[in-house]
């Protein structure tokens, strides 16, 4: 194999997804992120066995095809060198057994022999703890909840320390310390269930676990917001109220055809409230016969028809 690959000779194939580098098919970089703090053991997977391919590592290997792994400085693909002290190959993966800052970037893996050849990078981001904190805020997970609903927070990204016999014992903090829940609060495991979220949930929450030896970290920034006050129950709950009060406004139906809630006076259809939370203002003319009687259901008919002219407002 040459000592680096240079990126060149770009061209598109029929899929939008791929770039073929001299022959090969780049997939590019993988949507997958790995984030680890300083001295955490990393566990990169090739992503072309789990998202590109239909086969395994055992059986692309058994038809001949190779695994290679480049790390990317720059506009070249360097081959690694495994030392098996600090970083070794394990089938589809790479194992980093205590990441340092320095190996952050990108990792492609090579899938090839002499007439085929496919590759895709994953990213990795170490980092060391802030002053004071027990966590990276570059390398959080982040997760949103209103108050009053329930919210589980995950321990993210640690299926790679699990064994077959046991699950790990994790361990959650709150702003790095220790935390006596509350009776909302429940652990289940490598979870942690809040019942109802209030405003003071909100921060940053830290699983934390052994694995061969050491401590291995992730954290959750859990934003908390406000509860939504304009739901679609109360844009609907407030046009009926309008209807009560308005005697101009005679008429409410339903299309049979359609989700969507129609209010219409006598000569105009003046909104529509759909199950998406819009709010369409249309003026549109219907005769009095096509209204029916207060509160009955359009016509299937009719209501396709409306519909149809609906469609064409859209892009207003």
């Amino acid at each position: 194999c040459l000592s680096s690959i240079p990126l060149c000779f770009l061209y598109f194939s029929s899929s939008n997804s791929e770039i073929r580098i001299d022959g090969c098919i780049d997939w590019s970089v993988d949507l997958k992120t790995y984030m680890a703090l300083a001295g955490e053991p990393v566990r990169v997977k090739c992503a072309l066995f789990y998202s590109y391919i239909r086969t395994n590592y055992s059986m692309a290997q058994s038809t001949g095809l190779r695994l290679m792994w480049y790390k990317n400085k720059g506009d070249l693909e360097e081959p690694i060198i495994f030392s098996e002290v600090r970083m070794s190959k394990d089938e589809d993966s790479i194992w980093f057994h205590s990441v340092e800052l320095q190996d952050s970037g990108f990792y492609t893996c090579v899938l090839r022999n002499s007439t085929y050849c496919m590759k895709v990078s994953m990213s990795l981001t170490v980092a060391e703890n802030e002053s004071g904190l027990c966590y990276n805020s570059k390398i959080r997970y982040l997760e949103k909840s209103e108050v009053t609903k329930r919210k589980t927070i995950s321990c993210p990204d640690i299926e790679d320390y699990k064994t077959a016999n046991q699950e790990p014992d994790v361990v959650w903090y709150k702003e790095c310390e220790p935390k006596m829940w509350r009776n909302v609060v429940i652990q289940k495991g490598n979870t942690l269930l809040i019942q109802e979220v209030q405003e003071e949930d909100g921060g940053n929450y830290t699983c934390e676990l052994k694995f061969e030896g050491k401590l291995i970290r992730r954290t959750v920034e859990l934003k908390v917001t406000g509860k939504n006050l304009f739901s679609m129950s109360f844009v609907i709950l407030f046009l009926l109220l309008v209807l009560i009060t308005m005697p101009e406004l005679a008429f409410i139906g339903k299309c049979l055809s359609s989700s969507n809630i129609k209010i219409l006076n006598r000569k105009t259809l003046l909104g529509t409230a759909s199950s998406h939370g819009n709010l369409k203002l249309l003026l549109k003319s219907y005769s009095e016969s096509e209204m029916g009687n207060s509160m009955s259901p359009l016509s299937k008919e009719r209501c396709t028809a409306m519909e149809r002219e609906e469609a064409g407002l859209d892009s207003l």
